[in-house]
């Protein structure tokens, strides 16, 4: 079953429990006018609550997993192009937007891009609608250093960005720093730690090769 049905089901199983609840109000007190209904109203008011509940999740599971097939359809579209690639969901910084911009002054990245990372080059993409848009490309033979960096970033205290230190073709010095995400569809980022160290080491290890 989809989670679209799923959530169909359980909702119209809520309201079901609900006119259930109605109807036997309605028939005890035709029966017993004078019968205590607060067992009734306290039924009612939890599976309401239970209901919004229920909804709520559903609405925010639904835009996870929309964000989710955004990052996939994106993911799809750039190794068609290259299948040789590794992906990495990230977050834009605003040095990566204000580099961004200064290259491509008609683009406004959105809070979520993708790195592909190859043999010879690492660039940034962002699905433009239903198309997937190259934005920077840094060869690796030009990366003169890769780290971490304390960048803070809205919501999350704990956010450790990627620094990677180029030369532009016009030989000038410039930084691309962006946060990486637990996951594609995720809004969480990564901090310090086994995973963000193992993603450098790996960065490291690609630009030496180069």
């Amino acid at each position: 079953m989809s989670p679209d049905r799923r959530l169909l089901t359980v909702r119209w199983v809520i309201v079901a429990v609900w006119g259930a609840l109605l109807v036997a109000r309605v028939v005890v007190v035709a029966q017993r006018p004078d019968a205590d209904m607060t067992a009734f109203g306290v039924a009612e008011v939890v599976v309401i609550a239970f209901g919004v509940g229920v909804i709520l999740a559903g609405v925010i599971r639904m835009q996870g997993m929309r964000r989710r097939r955004e990052d996939e359809s994106l993911a799809f579209a750039i190794r068609r192009i290259d299948p040789t690639v590794w992906l990495v969901p990230a977050a834009p910084t605003a040095e990566l937007r204000a580099a961004v911009e200064e290259q491509r002054s008609d683009v406004t990245l959105g809070p979520r891009v993708t790195w592909a990372f190859g043999a010879t080059e690492a660039s940034l993409w962002e699905l433009d609608e239903r198309r997937a848009t190259r934005l920077l490309v840094i060869r690796w033979s030009r990366v003169m250093h890769i780290g971490l960096e304390d960048v803070p970033a809205p919501g999350h205290r704990d956010a450790c960005a990627i620094a990677v230190h180029y030369v532009r073709p016009d030989d000038s010095m410039a930084v691309a720093t962006f946060h990486v995400r637990t996951a594609p569809g995720s809004r969480r980022l990564l901090g310090r730690g086994p995973k963000l160290e193992r993603l450098l080491a790996e960065l490291a290890r690609e630009r030496i090769v180069a």
